[in-house]
């Protein structure tokens, strides 16, 4: 399971690579806010788990695999945004303050029923029905 920093810098490298392309340490400290010296520190543990590969002083790429559970990681993070500004009427900065909150800190099996929660609820609003979710 990846903490909820690991989350972080996954979500940035993806969001910076557009899906796939090569991000520099520097972009990616920028956009974190923090030094070079954190990033690669952090890297580290992403390189461990597979989801990045990095090479010595070099760009930052996504694998396969880390493209799949960002793009996974990222889809909640957009619908829980989406659920926070257009059901609970949060500002656009707030719901992705808050949606990245817990996408770092609730457990998947919280996440997806506030997902699914979110989900009916934004169904029954325009008369829709879903389908039940897998067991």
């Amino acid at each position: 399971m990846l903490s909820g920093s690991s989350i972080r810098y996954l979500l940035a490298i993806y969001q910076l690579s557009d899906g796939g392309a090569a991000v520099r340490s520097v972009d990616l400290a920028n956009l974190l806010g923090i030094t070079r010296a954190s990033v690669v520190k952090s890297l580290k543990k992403l390189t461990d788990e597979g989801l990045v590969c990095k090479k010595h002083y070099g760009s930052i790429r996504l694998t396969a695999s880390g493209i799949q559970e960002a793009s996974r990681i990222f889809t909640e993070y957009t619908l829980l945004s989406g659920y926070f500004t257009l059901c609970l009427g949060l500002s656009q900065e707030q719901s992705r303050r808050d949606a990245l909150a817990v996408v770092c800190a609730v457990s998947k099996e919280g996440r997806e029923a506030m997902i699914q929660s979110s989900l009916q609820m934004a169904a029954a609003s325009c008369g829709c029905k879903l389908p039940e979710p897998p067991q």
